[in-house]
């Protein structure tokens, strides 16, 4: 009768763990995947880093994280890796058990080779029951997305065109300025060089202060990329347009010319909503006047996330974002016949045009 008494009694403590638990898998649980970077460059390891808590006071036996990927992602682990029965891409499983306020953490190493902007699937975390015969799933972190700047483009042609243009421009009294062409002060940001920083002014005490330099004298630089594909055939032309503008800009970056950028496209705008505000999304994005690292990281997300469709035609583009009377020097990169492109660009005096096309001959220009 006691051995009875004591099997019913125990068999009710199970079933009754079985509800609680049943009820309360995912309660206490918490997780989250963060990519390592926004920009992932192609071909090249990017990672994405997993990591569940166990917020509870009591061990949690059996925890797994699930992240379905597109076969777009080349994973380099494949020991938490299966593979979809219908090739639609790979989920990647890790299970594993937590002790009270403990947390467990896991990188998932991807490469993607294509330019563009990629959606990752929302992460899912799952618990069993205390008799593991069911499991209860949730999505557990929002969606996320990785920018995949284009390559850059090496070419002869293009490395002569740039050394032609840039030997006109005032490269050394840019880099070596005269104390006499400092116009004023403003405030410091990000994206001026070190080297602009007037420490006399800083040491006033109203923080970082650089020097604003007479424009006449600072050359600068507007960089416009229109590149239209009416067919499916013809869109290699215009990723080799985005991937000549990397290597343009980045020229100007090692000569620390300032330079704008200006991509004439529609774009694939999802979560960083810092880029575009309501519907900008279906207009020209542009970088500010400047260089260094972050104003160059702006280039290749805003490089990256163009869906390669016009957003203006060719000659409105133009107007708004190299309107007469600009006192820059411009760089065009079209799919464009260059006699059609040039009429739309005026040149102030003393300032230069470099018409880039892909695989193409260069037309350059100059104002005296």
């Amino acid at each position: 009768m006691t051995i009875l008494l004591f099997a019913l009694a125990l068999a009710a403590l199970v079933l009754g763990l079985q509800s609680y638990t049943r009820k309360h898998a995912l309660e206490g649980l918490e997780a989250e995947m963060i990519p390592e970077d926004l920009l992932a460059e192609p071909g090249e390891p990017a990672c994405l880093h997993l990591t569940v808590r166990n917020q509870t006071g009591w061990t949690r036996p059996q925890i797994s994280l699930k992240l379905h990927l597109d076969p777009v992602f080349e994973i380099q682990d494949a020991d938490y890796v299966q593979k979809d029965l219908m090739g639609k891409g790979r989920t990647v499983r890790y299970v594993t058990w937590l002790k009270p306020h403990q947390e467990a953490s896991y990188q998932v190493e991807i490469r993607i080779s294509k330019r563009g902007r990629y959606l990752l699937e929302p992460l899912y975390l799952s618990s069993g029951d205390f008799l593991g015969i069911t499991e209860i799933s949730r999505r557990m972190s929002r969606v996320q997305e990785l920018v995949v700047p284009p390559r850059e483009q090496g070419l002869p042609a293009l490395d002569a065109a740039m050394g032609g243009f840039l030997g006109e421009l005032s490269v050394n009294r840019f880099l070596y300025q005269d104390p006499i062409l400092t116009a004023g002060y403003r405030p410091y940001t990000s994206q001026d060089p070190m080297r602009s920083i007037s420490w006399k002014q800083s040491a006033r005490g109203l923080g970082l202060v650089s020097k604003k330099y007479d424009s006449t004298t600072e050359p600068r630089v507007v960089v416009l990329v229109h590149a239209d594909a009416p067919t499916e055939e013809q869109m290699p032309a215009v990723e080799r347009c985005y991937s000549m503008a990397r290597t343009v800009c980045r020229v100007l970056e090692e000569k620390a010319i300032i330079y704008r950028l200006a991509v004439n496209s529609t774009f694939d705008v999802l979560i960083h909503g810092a880029l575009v505000v309501g519907s900008q999304w279906n207009k020209p994005l542009e970088t500010g006047q400047g260089y260094g690292p972050e104003h160059f990281r702006r280039v290749l997300e805003i490089l990256g996330r163009a869906a390669g469709q016009p957003a203006q035609s060719c000659e409105r583009f133009c107007a708004e974002y190299f309107a007469p009377g600009t006192q820059d020097s411009c760089i065009m990169i079209t799919t464009e016949p260059e006699e059609r492109v040039r009429p739309c660009l005026p040149l102030a005096a003393g300032r230069s045009l470099l018409v880039l096309r892909p695989e193409e001959k260069t037309g350059r220009e100059g104002t005296e």
